[in-house]
This record gives structure tokens, C-alpha cells and sequence, in this order.
């Protein structure tokens, strides 16, 4: 897939930025950007019957390594049977999202991510394996379980916890270093931190696990729970990098709707600590919540979507300069033309009220509004 973009973002500095606005692309005063957002390849090769194989590699700008990958795994799936078992192997995204199923863990109703899976591309990968036993009753209803255990994934947190939720659509690669805010305070209070987080490492040693399940009915839609824990050891740390304790519980339902339209609506609670706790406090200890509900319809080669997103964190921990409390909600509406099966045009704008009080540490006003209009072209191979 490539994907271009000519964008019109609202004046103020992105998180890639190290500062604290809420979209990958923001800009000077009323600028203009045109942007090779990405390129990315996925290949799949089927081993025998059972086993296939799958990697996903991409460009994007901001990445360490030019062309790095984002996914690789083997997937061990048997033939359609009543009673299935099956499973991966090696690096892939946990089954958190029930919307961005497209080319590359892209979204095939709206450019721009959910908060939450905005922060699932950021900073959740498995690098590990996950069995699923599924049953398919008579009437054609399907209830799976599913399980895992992973590695490199203890950094997950920090993003979330000190530059909170953000809309965008770039996902993490392999040997990714993602910044984080300067001028709140973090180095000065944990001055072992490095200025970047690399999101996929492995620094405490302690492997993470998540359960779930899946009931699905044909013609009507999919509801799936997942609970997750990266049982990060929070005392731990290597190369600048600490282990956080992040665990959630996530549900998502698909459901379909008459007229061609679909809805999708998805939840998701938790926390994040990191660091020695004292009296049973943490230095950072952080709870988090985000939902998002979109609307879409097809009409032959066209789609509409709009969603809306609403997110929070709240924190109580040892150091009150320690500003890592938001709330936020967000619109979403994105139109696409899909021609000669392999183009695809869209026009889309995002609009964010967030507010968050480490902004009043760079002379901010805490509570700002943000807007993103996108035309984008992606041609899929």
C-alpha cells in the first residue's frame, strides 16, 4: 500500500514534536503539508494445508530504520472444522481493535486511528505466541477463547502516561524510539529516563500474558473481551528504558446494520505504574479510559464513517509536578472512493478538544482545540 497526504493542520507543535498536541501532523500558523505518509508491503506465503507465514514491512517518516517491520508471525490455522484449534507465532498486535482489520493494521473507514488504537500501533506488540480453541454450533454461531504469552512489550505506559492519548495513525516498528514531551519535568524527576521510549524491549525479564473471548453470529456481528497484562516489574531498568506495569480490559462489538451500515463501539479501562513505590505509592501511577463509537455506511464504491472518541487519565502519585491528568473527546469524519479496485481517495477531518495540565508547564493553555483535514490517496497492490 502507498498512501500520500496533503494535509491542513491547525497552528501548534505534534507529540513528535516532544510537545503535547494530540495529532501526528500540526503546523505553523495556516501551513500546508504534503507528505509521503507511508508505504507499506505485506507478505504472506502458505507453508502446507495448516501453516502460513505473514510480514509486514513499511516506510513512514519518524522511523529509525528506513523500511523496518511492523509484523511477523506464523499462523497455524486449520480447515473450517466444528471444534477448531489454532495459533501464532512471533510479533504481532494483540486483538484489541475491532477497527483497524485492513492492508498494514490500517482502518478501512477513516485515516486517522481511535484513541485507542492509536495507542495500541504506539505501544502494544506480542512478540510471543497465542492459542485459540473456537466452537461452531449448528445455527452457524462461533465462541472462541483465546490466550497468550509475550516479551518486549514492558514500556508500554509511558507514552500513555506522560503524553496521554493521541489520534493518528502511525504504528510502531520493530526498533522504533518514540519522543517524549520535553519541558514537563520528566527527565528532571527520573533523570535514568531516556528522552525517547522504545516501545518493544524487554527489561525486567517477566513475561506478560492476555485471555479472551470472541461470540460471533453471522449477518449480525462479532462482541470481544480481552484482558491484558504486561506484569512489568516496576523497579527494573536498562538503557534508560523502565518497566511499567500496564494491564486493561478492553470490549468491542461489531455490529451489522441494516442499509449496508455498520457500527463499532469500543471500551477500555486501566492503569500504568512505574518505579520503587513508597508507603505503597508510586512514583507515576496512572488510570485510563478511552471509548469510541463509529457509524459506517457503503454505497457501492463509496463510504461514509464518523466516529467519536472520548478518553481520560487520572493520576495519584508521588510527585504532584508530575502533571499526567487529560480528559478529552474527539469527532472523526472521513468520506472514501474506492475506483478500479486498487485506488482509493479520501477526504477526511478530525477535530480534538483535549485537556491536559503539563500544558501549563510550557506556558500552554491547558485546555485546546485541534483540527486536521486530510486528502488522501493510497493505492493498494
Amino acid at each position: 500500500m502507498a498512501d500520500l497526504r496533503f494535509l491542513h493542520p491547525s497552528a501548534g507543535l505534534s507529540w513528535l514534536d516532544r510537545n503535547l498536541g494530540k495529532f501526528r501532523y500540526l503546523g505553523e500558523g495556516d501551513s500546508n503539508l504534503l507528505r509521503v505518509n507511508e508505504g507499506a508491503i505485506t507478505v504472506k506465503s502458505r507453508l502446507n494445508w495448516d501453516w502460513s507465514a505473514a510480514v509486514t514491512a513499511k516506510y513512514a517518516a519518524w522511523q529509525k530504520v528506513a523500511v523496518d517491520i511492523t509484523e511477523s508471525f506464523l499462523l497455524f490455522r486449520p480447515a473450517e472444522s466444528p471444534l477448531r484449534f489454532s495459533g501464532r507465532l512471533g510479533m504481532f498486535f494483540p486483538p484489541v481493535s475491532m477497527e483497524n482489520e485492513g492492508t498494514a493494521w490500517s482502518s478501512p473507514y477513516t485515516l486517522t486511528s481511535s484513541a485507542i488504537n492509536t495507542w495500541i500501533g504506539e505501544e502494544l506488540r506480542v512478540f510471543g505466541g497465542e492459542a485459540q480453541a473456537s466452537y461452531r454450533f449448528d445455527g452457524g454461531d462461533r465462541l472462541g477463547v483465546f490466550a497468550a504469552g509475550y516479551g518486549n512489550n514492558d514500556t508500554a505506559g509511558a507514552l500513555l502516561a506522560w503524553r496521554g492519548f493521541s489520534l493518528h495513525d502511525y504504528e510502531a516498528v520493530l526498533n522504533d524510539r518514540l519522543p517524549l514531551p520535553a519541558g514537563v519535568g520528566i527527565q528532571k524527576i527520573f533523570p535514568l529516563q531516556s528522552p525517547n521510549t522504545e516501545p518493544f524491549v524487554e527489561v525486567d525479564g517477566t513475561p506478560g500474558f492476555y485471555v479472551g473471548a470472541t461470540l460471533e453470529r453471522p449477518a449480525l456481528g462479532k462482541l470481544r473481551a480481552v484482558y491484558y497484562d504486561n506484569r512489568g516489574r516496576t523497579t527494573a531498568i536498562e538503557n534508560g528504558q523502565y518497566a511499567w506495569h500496564t494491564r486493561f480490559g478492553s470490549v468491542g462489538l461489531r455490529l451489522e446494520l441494516p442499509w449496508n451500515s455498520l457500527l463499532i463501539g469500543q471500551g477500555l479501562v486501566g492503569d500504568t505504574r512505574m518505579g520503587a513505590p513508597e508507603g505503597g505509592v508510586f512514583p507515576v501511577d496512572v488510570n485510563f479510559w478511552a471509548c469510541s463509537f463509529l457509524l459506517t455506511k457503503a454505497l457501492n464504491a463509496h463510504r461514509l464513517s464518523v466516529r467519536h472518541d472520548r478518553f481520560g487519565t487520572s493520576d495519584d502519585d508521588l510527585f504532584p509536578e508530575d502533571l499526567n491528568r487529560e480528559t478529552g473527546h474527539a469527532w472523526t469524519v472521513n468520506y472514501n472512493y474506492l475506483f478500479e479496485r486498487s485506488h482509493q481517495l479520501n477526504l477526511e477531518v478530525s477535530v480534538i478538544n483535549s485537556d491536559r495540565d503539563a500544558r501549563l508547564l510550557l506556558g500552554e493553555d491547558p485546555r485546546q482545540d485541534q483540527t486536521l483535514w486530510q486528502v488522501a490517496y493510497r493505492f493498494f497492490f
